[in-house]
């Protein structure tokens, strides 16, 4: 057995308003969306893929997710407007990473390992 991806499954107040982010802020396209109003979504962008559901109540989560050129990712998002909670920096557990907050509050890390040269 092998085990291939995970996708997050993330509570939102409101699934238009994090698709919406997810492709205009964080440049994610839409998958499908599940009833109108949406109660459920998924976006994708290259092999990440989040699927956002209706909950009123609503936890933080964190999730990390590996990109092959972090500087260019944070460029680009920082752009776009995304909410960069935590600056672009090398991190003492060997990554460099950056840390985007959505509208309900899920932290996403964006981030790459760092070579043996830094």
């Amino acid at each position: 057995m092998v085990m291939r991806v995970a996708i997050p499954v993330l509570p939102c107040r409101d699934v238009q308003a994090a698709r919406s982010y997810f492709t205009d802020a964080l440049g994610f396209d839409t998958i499908f969306t599940w009833e109108t109003p949406p109660s459920y979504a998924a976006v994708i962008r290259d092999t990440a893929e989040f699927h956002l559901y209706a909950e009123s109540s609503v936890g933080p989560a964190r999730v990390t997710v590996i990109v092959d050129d972090v500087d260019s990712c944070h460029d680009e998002l920082r752009a776009r407007g995304a909410d960069i909670v935590e600056p672009l920096a090398d991190r003492p557990y060997g990554m460099r990473d950056f840390t985007v907050r959505t509208p309900d509050g899920h932290l996403l890390i964006f981030s790459q390992p760092l070579t043996e040269n830094g």
